[in-house]
């Protein structure tokens, strides 16, 4: 009897002290804002530069003007939120089914950023 309270009292102790000392790995690490895409001040400068010609000049859908932009792609077609692979605009950008802009593609960071930001939320920052 005593050999299993001993036990018991042992195991309890060995649980305790995981619990309390948990595991560096365990941390959530926090976000840098400085790695925070914003939509106005990284996104909208690449529409204004490359798609703005056509979106809304020539092709009324989406709609890529300042102040109409986000509106005119966070629909669940042109971005999805968190989804890279169902955001039709960042399958465009790397040329699925097509390439936009169609003048050519635009530069790697210029894509990397449009990545991050739908993958951060797509937020109407």
């Amino acid at each position: 009897m005593k050999r299993d309270l001993a036990k018991i009292t042992g195991l309890a102790v060995f649980t305790l002290a995981l619990t309390l000392s948990g595991c560096y790995y365990d941390k959530f690490e926090e976000e840098d804002p400085s790695d925070q895409v914003s939509f106005t001040a990284d996104i909208q400068p690449i529409f204004n530069a490359y798609c703005t010609s056509c979106h809304p000049v020539l092709v009324a859908n989406p709609d890529l003007s300042s102040g109409n932009s986000y509106s005119s792609i966070t629909n669940g077609i042109y971005v999805v939120p968190n989804d890279i692979d169902a955001s039709t605009l960042y399958q465009r950008l790397l040329g699925n089914p097509s390439i936009m802009p169609p003048s050519g593609s635009l530069s790697a960071s210029e894509i990397n950023s449009v990545k991050s930001w739908i993958e951060q939320g797509a937020l109407d920052n």
